[in-house]
């Protein structure tokens, strides 16, 4: 822990390069924790408990919205604002960071200003909450002390003493009562042993100050109410202990006030900003510091008393009576955005919702100027990625038919000089310049088909059978087979209807002619179908040399090849990012263990049934 006065911000990224930019921006005026992926992130936050997290997204193992969920889902950290901080921008990916419990959004790469405004706006809406609910804490403990039970019980747990108080709440006389063991005649069966445990701890010397408990007691009409104890050992002029008082309160109203409490202060344990509650004649009746300085004004009491028309110019006060409250009467409740004004007359972008309270409202207000001046970056930004994929499209384009055409020229010339030349030298070059033009070929196809891919969001599909599939793959990759002296194991009889697009061969192509590169000569490939319920899994198994755990899940990244594959192997790393899209394109799976029967790996994927 920091002996530091600053808010403490933690900040998470797999770059080192962006930890340290961040710090530098912060360091000024915040103490910086600093975390390197998910699983650090979560460590330090449920043991530093910082005031804010910024976090990356893209993280290896566990990714930044994961780290969020969990943060968000524990009682101990779920009021900490998490800011996703990515490079990442599309809809669905906000749509995930809401998912995620996430506060707010930063982009890559990260404006200092934007910066440090969303982070001391956070932080300014984390220090409210904290206030409320001490506010509220206080506010119990007051409530607390009114009405109170008293009584005495000795070693044994007899009741010696018993006040009016207690008596009005239990129901008895004092004659039924005293002398009466407390736990086996006044304390439910289910909470006996929680409440001797408290009573001995109360018992204990070693104990400082009074004891805390909630327990329930059984009313001589055999109702139960609710009690919170105080105890305290009792101690005579000799040091001898005596007894142990108790005093305690009936709470069982406040615990249903308490959650009807909850549910009516929804609105401002939700709020990013401003509260404040109204009268049924829109008087200001409690403003919050925050609502009063957004409007501008320096104490909340120069807003007390006054009405709400006062921070809003003609047009926007019209728009309220004649639209917004009459929904809002009509459902008891409205959201949208308003344009405010401050105390020196300036305007403002602000998101209010109002909600029913008994006979007022509450209102809850957020400044979103610095969020509208973002939402007409990002519109910018949009037309620039459009214009971004209009190029990407022409590349493609040129990849397709301005490189592919003289590539494929180049081969066949090369192809026929190979048939033509005897001299061995030459025959060589010549077979050197065929593989490499064979292999850029190859890399402008691949290229070309993830791009395809990547824009494609949805394919046709149609009833196939998967068995029939993967014996025309079989078929055309004979010739490769035969040439390592590679046996194929089709493990596949019967019949195995499945929902696909045609491109699902490309998969079972690049599993099974990866199986025949990598694996050694005089090996087995195995190919099996598996019925896992509502799918098909198929398995293509290898005898090669296998793939480390470490990069089992590395390998389906495009342009991703392992250090360890064989060097006279070639390709252009898109292979099996291909064969995921696809798969991921019909709503299957897609991955790689060993192979259980040896040495080796064994790739899958499923399909749907028809």
């Amino acid at each position: 822990m920091t002996l530091s006065d600053k808010p403490r911000v933690l900040v998470v990224d797999d770059e080192p390069m962006n930890v340290e930019l961040l710090q530098a921006y912060l360091s000024d005026d915040y103490d910086v924790l600093s975390a390197f992926n998910g699983h650090e992130a979560l460590d330090i936050a449920f043991r530093e408990m910082p005031d804010i997290v910024l976090l990356d997204v893209m993280m290896p193992d566990i990714n930044g919205y994961q780290v969020c969920e969990q943060i968000k889902n524990s009682p101990s950290t779920q009021f900490i604002p998490v800011v996703l901080v990515t490079a990442l921008s599309g809809r669905e990916d906000r749509l995930r960071g809401i998912e995620s419990k996430a506060d707010d959004f930063l982009t890559k790469p990260v404006d200092r200003l934007e910066l440090k405004m969303r982070v001391k706006s956070l932080l300014r809406i984390k220090s409210l909450h904290d206030n409320l609910i001490k506010e509220r804490d206080q506010a119990e403990n007051y409530f607390d002390v009114a009405a109170v039970m008293m009584l005495v019980l000795d070693s044994a747990q007899n009741i010696t003493l018993i006040n009016k108080r207690g008596l009005e709440i239990m129901g008895y006389d004092e004659s039924e009562v005293i002398g009466k063991n407390l736990l086996d005649n006044f304390i439910p069966v289910a909470s006996r042993s929680d409440m001797e445990i408290h009573f001995l701890n109360s018992l204990n010397p070693a104990g400082i100050g009074s004891t805390y408990y909630e327990c329930p007691v059984i009313t001589k009409n055999n109702e139960l109410r609710m009690v919170n104890w105080y105890s305290k050992p009792l101690i005579d002029e000799n040091g001898k202990m005596t007894g142990v008082l108790f005093s305690g309160q009936d709470i069982t109203i406040r615990k249903k006030a308490e959650e009807k409490l909850r549910e009516q202060t929804h609105a401002m344990e939700a709020s990013i900003d401003g509260m404040a509650i109204l009268s049924e004649q829109g008087v200001f009746t409690y403003v919050n510091v925050a609502y009063a300085q957004i409007f501008g004004y320096d104490n909340p009491r120069e807003l007390i008393g006054k009405k709400w028309d006062m921070l809003y110019n003609p047009p926007e006060v019209r728009l309220i009576k004649s639209t917004i409250f009459p929904e809002f009467i009509k459902k008891g409740k409205w959201k949208g955005e308003l344009v405010g004004r401050r105390k020196d007359k300036t305007t403002f972008f602000q998101e209010m919702s109002l909600t029913v309270l008994d006979k007022g409202l509450i209102s809850v207000v957020r400044d979103i100027s610095e969020r509208k001046k973002a939402e007409s970056k990002i519109n910018e930004y949009a037309i620039q990625l459009k214009n971004s994929n209009e190029l990407k499209d022409l590349f493609m384009d040129i990849l397709r038919h301005d490189l592919l055409n003289p590539a494929g020229v180049v081969k066949g010339f090369t192809d026929m000089l190979l048939n033509e030349e005897t001299d061995t030298n030459k025959k060589y070059k010549l077979q050197l310049i065929n593989s490499n033009v064979s292999r850029l070929i190859e890399m402008i196809e691949s290229a070309a088909t993830f791009a395809k891919l990547e824009d494609t969001d949805e394919l046709e599909f149609k009833p196939m059978d998967i068995g029939i599939i993967l014996r025309n793959v079989a078929e055309e990759l004979m010739p490769q087979l035969l040439a390592k002296n590679i046996t194929l194991d089709m493990k596949i009889s019967g019949n195995y209807p499945s929902i696909m697009n045609p491109l699902i061969d490309g998969v079972f192509t690049n599993f099974i002619s990866n199986a025949i590169k990598y694996g050694p000569s005089d090996s087995v490939v195995t190919v099996d179908i598996q019925d896992i319920g509502d799918e098909w899994k198929i398995v293509v198994s290898d005898e090669g040399e296998g793939i480390p755990d470490k990069d089992k899940s590395l390998i389906f990244n495009r342009f991703q090849r392992l250090a360890e594959k064989k060097k006279g192997v070639k390709g252009s790393g898109l292979g099996l990012a291909i064969a995921k899209r696809i798969i991921d394109l019909h709503g299957g799976n897609i991955g790689v263990e060993d192979n259980p029967a040896g040495k080796g790996s064994s790739f899958w994927a499923t399909v749907k049934k028809a």
